[in-house]
Parts: structure tokens; sequence; C-alpha cells
């Protein structure tokens, strides 16, 4: 096999693995790096330890990378290695697993101590893991990360160890290796290639592993890595499978991903646009309202420090939306807080610096906006007396958005609106600002026990599509659940009336009971009293 040499900050680091004790700890992945490793030296983590030597290790813990791990770290090993890494490689030693290594209970014993700082120097443990993994070791480990063990792993080939260069989309290998780790999980499964269940638990450590460093090369954006690297060669032909069903041929065809990335361009710049324009009115529609106000609603009792400060605030703050001008200088910073602490101390204002005045001059009056008016009004309960005023303060709400007024009736536009807002709505990273605003107002209604009637005075279209959708769903499931229970409590009732009137008869039948007549033997006589002569007997006569 070929193998080619890495370097790590200008050094070349070059091993001859043998049979003999490991004296030097290795500052670096002592392995040839080639393509049949799904380990580069990319994804080793180094950290520096107290006494100032290096510790690297992998995202991962299965009884394969530890074995790699004890061959890059050296006569280090047994110090450097996780409980949980060690409590795994124990069942080695016990006799659970066959990992290519022999039977020994007393390193088991010491592999499942939390600590090992009480090991005696001449511990068995100690003693072993100055070695080097023996050979059987390190073919064992291979079938899980392939040929990263260099020189050590000379005469073992992929197959050998049911692996194979896997030259397909890390897509692939990714799904698969999700699939492994989530093996409980359906929706992995159904979105990776078909394993059985045998291959799954089989495979197990190879696709946890391959999650695990893809997810690290996900990470780092700077990496290019776009194949799998190794995969087992019995799982390939559903890999094959996959890729030929899925599509990913086109993936590798230039004009298709051309087509693609100009499509994905178009749209991004179709958003853009949209966006742009969406700002454009926003920005146009608070421009009115604000220039449409008073004095008295610009500027409210607030004299020139509090304006000052207003401004100040605003500019730290602007974004698309604000009409400030220009960046706020230092020296308005500076003045802004002094001022906070001014007035937290009941002390007249500060002096203001020239360049402060100067760059408030060049701001638009009549576009003040008050430090805190928004958030103020949108978070405390205004005082309103009649649907009128809440129908006025739902339209101050909505009034960047273009909206429509609803009548408010059972299962209507309206109710599914706030619906909707209230049981359905969590993601605001997909809100449009219609979206968001209308939200926020629903819930806002909700918690202060406000009328939902006067809602349906500014209905987003935006939120109406999904709105309504997710209501039907949701009336058309509670009927039908409303349904099952009358239909229940139907069968229910002419139960209980069927059992009722059994009972009733049961009972009157109980109820009305006599003892039967006995006629007498003799038909047109009957007994009187008894007498020493026995019972007597009258007779009508004919």
């Amino acid at each position: 096999m070929i193998r080619i040499f890495l370097t790590l900050l200008g050094f070349v680091t070059a091993f001859a693995a043998s049979a003999q004790a490991q004296t030097v700890q290795r500052d670096w992945t002592p392995y040839e790096q080639n393509k049949q490793c799904m380990i580069s030296e990319n994804y080793f983590n180094p950290s520096l330890q107290m006494d100032g030597t290096k510790k690297w290790f992998i995202v991962d813990a299965s009884i394969a990378t530890t074995i790699l791990k004890w061959y890059i770290s050296g006569d280090q090993f047994l110090n450097e290695m996780e409980f949980p890494a060690r409590e795994r490689l124990a069942a080695c030693f016990n006799g659970t697993r066959d990992c290519g290594l022999p039977r020994n209970d007393d390193i088991a014993r010491d592999l499942d101590l939390l600590d090992l700082s009480d090991l005696p120097a001449n511990s068995v443990s100690i003693a072993y893991f100055k070695n080097p993994p023996p050979e059987s070791a390190v073919r064992y480990a291979m079938a899980t990360v392939g040929d990263c063990f260099g020189s050590a792993g000379d005469g073992v080939y992929l197959d050998e160890v049911g692996l194979t260069e896997a030259a397909l989309p890390i897509d692939i290998c990714y799904r698969a290796g999700n699939a492994m780790f989530y093996r409980s999980s359906s929706k992995y499964r159904s979105e990776a290639p078909a394993m059985t269940d045998a291959q799954i638990a089989k495979y197990g450590d190879w696709g946890i592993l391959a999650k695990n460093l893809i997810d690290q090369r996900f990470n780092k954006p700077d990496e290019e890595v776009t194949q799998c690297g190794v995969a087992p060669a019995e799982l390939m032909p559903s890999f094959m499978q996959f890729y030929d069903d899925n599509g990913y041929g086109l993936l590798e065809d230039a004009e298709y991903v051309a087509a693609q990335e100009a499509e994905a361009a178009a749209a991004a710049q179709a958003a853009a646009e949209k966006q742009a324009r969406e700002d454009e009115y926003l920005r146009k529609s608070k421009r009115e309202r604000l220039l449409a106000r008073n004095d008295y609603q610009r500027f409210g009792t607030l004299d020139g420090c509090q304006i000052a400060y207003s401004y100040v605030f605003g500019g730290i703050n602007r974004d698309k939306l604000s009409f400030i001008v220009d960046p706020v200088p230092d020296s308005g910073i500076s003045w802004a807080l002094q001022f906070e602490k001014t007035q937290a101390a009941g002390q007249e204002c500060p002096a203001m610096p020239q360049e402060l005045g100067d760059w408030i001059a060049k701001q638009d009056p009549k576009l003040f906006e008050a430090y805190g008016a928004e958030e103020e009004f949108r978070n405390n309960k205004p005082n309103v007396w009649n649907d009128n005023d809440w129908k006025a303060f739902v339209e101050r709400w909505m009034w960047r958005d273009q909206t429509f007024a609803e009548t408010y009736v059972q299962g209507g536009n309206c109710q599914a609106a706030i619906w909707y807002s209230r049981n359905i709505a969590h993601d605001w990273s997909k809100f449009s600002q219609a979206e968001e605003d209308f939200v926020g107002l629903a819930r806002v209604f909700g918690r202060w026990g406000a009328p939902d009637k006067a809602l349906c005075a500014a209905i987003p279209p935006d939120v109406l599509p999904l709105a309504r959708k997710t209501w039907e769903r949701h009336y058309n499931q509670v009927m039908r659940e409303k349904a099952r229970q009358q239909a229940e409590w139907d069968a229910a009732n002419r139960r209980e009336a069927a059992r009722r009137a059994e009972i009733d008869a049961a009972y009157d039948e109980l109820l009305n009971w006599k003892p039967p007549y006995q006629k007498q033997s003799e038909l047109r006589c009957y007994n009187v009293e008894e007498t020493k002569y026995g019972t007597r007997q009258r007779c009508f006569s004919d």
C-alpha cells in the first residue's frame, strides 16, 4: 500500500511500530495519513495538560478508536485514557468481547477503577500498556477505523477486515451513521440506505465513528471533505442503490450543479428584492406615522437632556428603519453615560459637548422617537374603556404592516389566526414582520385577558395561509373527537337505558309478586276452622 508521510508545524513525524516498549510519548499522530484511514489528523483535538504535555483525543470512545489512541499515545496511554473508554476496553480483557487482546482479569479490574493514580508502579496494567497494541488488536481496530496504523498495519488490507474504499458523497455515509447511532429511530432508518438490524449491530462502531467524524467536518467549513473514505464492503451494494435512487449522480453533473447554483442565486436575489420592498414600505409607513404626530405626541414631557439622550440611544441602536443621521460621536456616548449617573442621583444635566450638539442639529425633530416609547407601549397594558379603545390599540401595534379588518365569527379567519398565533407559531426566525407583530400581539392579549374580537381589526395576510390550514386541521380533529365522544356517550346511554329497563322490570316483578292461588280439592267446598273432630268443610249447594 502507498503511504504518504504528513508534517505538522514543519516537523516530519515518522515511526516504526515494533513490539519493543514505547519509551517516548509521540507529539503527533504517528500513522502515515492516507485515504484508506477514516480519521484525518485534522480531527484529533489537542489539549495542553498541567505538566506541559499534549493530550490527543478523538470524539469517539469505541474500542477501535481507543486501540488507535493507545498506538498513538505510546506509554502515556494509560494516563490519558478517560474512564468511559477504559470501561469499554476492560470488556476485551475480561472475556466479554473478542478484541484481539488476551484475557487478563487483573488488567480488566484495573481498567474498571475510577482513579488509576493509586496503581503501584509494578502493576501488570502499567507494564502491559507500555508496549504497543498487539497485531491482533490492530487488525480488530482496522475493521472500524481503516488503515490508520502506519507500518503496524503492513500486510493487513481493507478487504481482509471487511472494509473498502467508498468514493461516495459523504452525505450517504452520514445518513448511514445516523441510522446506526439512532438505531431505534424509524426516521433515521427511512432516510438512510437500507440496512438490516444485524448489519447495524455488526457495523455500529463504524457508523457511529462516521457520524462523529462527519459532524466535526461539518463544523469545519474550511475543510473540503466530500467523500466517505472507507465503508463496510457488505453495505456498499445498498449504498450504491441509495446513490442511484436518490439522484446523487446529478450532483456530479457540472451543468446540473451550475443550474442549481443559478436557481439559488436567483431565489436569493428575489428574496433580497422582496425584503428591500418590504423595508421601503415599512420605512415609508413609519415616516408617515411619525410626521402625523403633534409636538406633544412627539416629545411629551421630556426636557432637552432627555431628548438628547433619546437621540444618542436611538443612534447607538439604530436599524434599517431608523431615521437617525450619521453615527453617534464618541463624546455623545460619554455624555450619555454621565447623564445616566446624574439622572439616577437627581443631579443637574451635564453640559453637552459641542460635537454632540452639532450631531443632534442634523436630526429631523419631526421624526424624533423617544427612548423606550415603543417598548413601554408594548409592555404595559393600556388603560382602555371600550371596544373602540382596544381596536385603536391593535391598529397602533400593527401600524407598519399591511392588514385588513375581519369579522369575528366562529371558525372564521380571525379566530384561525388567533388560534395559530397562540398554539402553533413558534419558529420566529421564519416569521415576516407582520407575522411576528401579530403573534406577539395575540399572545399579549391572551395574557392580559383582552377581548379577542379587537384583534380582528388588523389581520396581516401573511399569517392566514398556515393559520387557516392548521386551524382547519385542528378544527376537524376537534370535531372528530367530539363525534367519537358523542358516539361513545350515546352507546353508553343506550346500554344504561337497557340495563335500567331490565332492572325496573325485575323490580316490578318482585314488588308485585303474590303466592299462586291453591284451589280446593272439592271445587265447590272450602275449609273452615279446626275442631277436635278434624277439619270441617262447607260446600255450596246446587
